[in-house]
This record gives structure tokens, sequence and C-alpha cells, in this order.
């Protein structure tokens, strides 16, 4: 019998440069070897305050209902729709990617009725499309839609599509997963009902909590719900009541996750939200740079790139996998496959959190040009490094 188990546990550094979870910075990891306490604690109570208010920060919203599920983000997702939806309601689902048919799935689990809107992978929601669909259905109870879709790194812009979402008297659910600490994300300002996040990405915590906030239209139709919420786990009423002054029981939180988070939090505040975003775009905007030098192209419309998260076109004769392989087991770095009908047509490489660095810009690139080179595709060595720096170079200049 293989006893392996009885080895200690030592899982290799690598660098995370994939759709998530991100590299975590020490800090965090060492926030999660702090004493556990009781989750009924008066001291653990006071951490659950201070995350709730960052993260209100991090939403720029008033929202109280602003909180960390104990879960990963599709448990937020099924969160946000098992509130919201009753059996027999009607929603409308953007479908530009992988996690808009997830979105979909999710709220036809829920006894809704369903109507897809569908966009190109690669482009974002369409507002005109929406709204012919919108016409067909007069009491549709909510619309839901992927600010930022991991599956393909197009970020869909919000702000008109939540006019249209409340003029036809809807509810609007908005995945922000990928852009939250990354882009901009105004619940309050933009009037968006639900959205929903993760731990593991631009927060830079790891995975296993899921930030979620409801605005008061969204807890008015939860308040003046028919029938029960089908889950008793995401049930944002019982959460209500242990997150509130009440502190009553619903379940055992994760109090080492929560700690990560609250120091992940702690860091956000301590480099600004503006300076996270703006870091963002600066190493994103170099790893682009840097691709298509290596003659890679890039598959999301260039007005609508997540900076997150860059979607590589896989070129024509090279073995995907391969190179995935290779970077893994010979350079300790992570990229992502693709999704869906992206599945071995593309790398989805993730500069999220600690790892939006230009120090992993660099390592990436160079170690690509490498892998590439062995695979028997044609590259201009240091080419990708150049125009990487150059970007650097020209975004410091220009900002």
């Amino acid at each position: 019998m293989n006893r392996s188990y009885l080895n200690e546990l030592q899982p290799s550094p690598r660098l995370l440069l994939g759709p998530g979870p991100s590299s975590v910075h020490p800090r965090v990891l060492h926030a999660m070897t702090l004493p556990v306490v009781g989750h009924l604690d008066p001291e653990f109570f006071q951490v659950m305050d201070e995350v709730g208010d960052m993260l209100r920060e991090v939403f720029h919203t008033e929202n109280f209902m602003t909180l960390p599920l104990s879960s990963t983000g599709t448990g937020a997702m099924e969160a946000a729709c098992a509130n919201v939806l009753e059996r027999g309601d009607t929603m409308v689902v953007c479908r530009n990617g992988f996690f808009g048919d997830r979105l979909a799935d999710i709220a036809a689990r829920c006894g809704a009725e369903v109507h897809i809107v569908d966009s190109p992978w690669g482009k974002p929601a369409d507002l005109d499309t929406l709204a012919a669909e919108l016409d067909k259905h007069p009491n549709v109870k909510a619309v839901g839609m992927v600010h930022a879709e991991t599956s393909t790194g197009v970020l869909t812009p919000l702000q008109e599509m939540v006019d249209l979402v409340h003029r036809k008297g809807a509810l609007i659910i908005v995945d922000v997963v990928t852009s939250l600490g990354g882009h901009d994300v105004r619940m309050d300002d933009w009037d968006i009902d639900v959205a929903y996040g993760a731990s593991q990405k631009c927060l830079g915590a790891p995975p296993g909590l899921a930030p979620i906030s409801f605005g008061p239209r969204a807890m008015e139709v939860i308040n003046s719900r028919k029938s029960q919420v089908q889950s008793f786990y995401f049930n944002v009423k019982d959460l209500e009541t242990y997150w509130s002054q009440t502190r009553a029981y619903h379940h055992t939180s994760p109090i080492s996750m929560t700690y990560a988070l609250r120091e992940a939090l702690r860091m956000l505040m301590e480099e600004g939200l503006e300076p996270r975003i703006k870091r963002h775009a600066r190493v994103a905007s170099a790893l682009r740079a840097g691709l298509e030098a290596m003659g890679i192209a890039l598959l999301a419309d260039p007005e609508y790139r997540l900076n997150p998260l860059t979607t590589a076109v896989v070129p024509e004769g090279v073995d995907d996998a391969a190179v995935r392989r290779t970077l893994l087991n010979d350079y300790n770095i992570e990229i992502g496959g693709g999704l869906g009908d992206l599945r071995g047509k593309a790398w989805r490489i993730g500069l999220m959190g600690d790892g939006a660095r230009e120090t992993n810009v660099f390592s990436l690139l160079s170690a690509l040009e490498l892998t590439l080179s062995g695979l028997g595709y044609e590259v201009a060595h240091g080419a990708s490094l150049s125009a990487a720096q150059r970007d650097l170079a020209s975004f410091d200049s220009s900002t």
C-alpha cells in the first residue's frame, strides 16, 4: 500500500499566473497561522466587522449586507440566484463566455425560466441585444451578467446595462469575481443590486471566501419572498442575523481564511484601491506588448480587455497542453488553458493581486520564449522582453 501520506507535505513553489488562484503574499499566509478562536468569540466578531468595512470600501458601497461567504465564487453565484429567485420567476442572462453559461445553469436550477442573450466570445455583452430580449418578456425579475469574463479576458461596461435593466423593473446581478480589486467596481454609483466576487484573485487571498453585497432593492425582494430560500447555507436572512449585532449562530466560519482575507484587504487599503487598479493595468499592458512581439495574438476586443487576465490565442501548430506542461514542470509557472469553445485554443494568463508584478511579466515571457522555441515555434529571442520594457516605460511616462 502506498503510504506517501505519512510524508510531510511540501507543495512546489509555483508562480501562479493562471486565471486563479493567484500567488499569495507571505503576510497573508502568516495571518493564517495565527491562533484560532471560536466563531462566536467577541474577538472574531471584531475581525468580521473589520472585514465587512474594508469590503464595503472595495465594492464602493454602503450596503450592510456586504460579507464574505464561506465558499468560493461559484457559491456566491449560487447564493445570488437562490436568494433573489423563486420557482417560476423569469431571469435573463447575458452570456459571452463560460461563466455566463454557469450563471444561467444555476438560475435554472433555482427554478427560474431562463432566457439567454448571447454575445460572441471575446466581445462584451451587447446592450441592444439585451434590450430586445427584455422587450419580449414583461415580467423579468432579474438580469445576470459577468463584468469580467474569466474565460475570455473581456470586461463589459456596466452603467448603461444597469440603467436599462432598472428601467425594465428588474434587478441586476453582476459577477465581479475577476474584476473586484483589479478594475473599478462601484456598486452604489452604478446602482448594482447584487455583486459577488472571490478571495483568490485581485484581492490576493487564498481561495475559500466569496465577497458578496446585496443592495436595497435586492434585500426588499428577499424580505418579501413567498417561499423559503432553497439553500439553508446561503440564506441571506439567516446570515444577516450572524453578521448583525444579534450574532446568532448560523454555521462555523472559516476562521483562518477570514484572518487571511482581513490581511489581504489590509494590504489593499495600505496600497490604495486606485494604485492597485493602476498596477494591474500597468503589468497587463506590458504582458500584452510582450506577447504580441512574440507573434501571439490576443483574443479579446482591444477596447474591452481585462487587466487581471489576458487571453492569448495559441499559435497555429503549437500544442497548447505541451506548452503549459513545460512551463509548469521546467519553470514552475502555471498558466491556464481555454474553457468551453476555447479549449486547446487559448491560454489564460492572470496577473492578479500580489502576482500583478513586472518581474512576473518578465519571468513568464522569458520562459514562454524558451518553451515555444524548444517546441519548434520560431521566436526572436528577447523581443518580447524588450517590448514589455518599452511598454512599461511608456506607461510610466504617460501617467
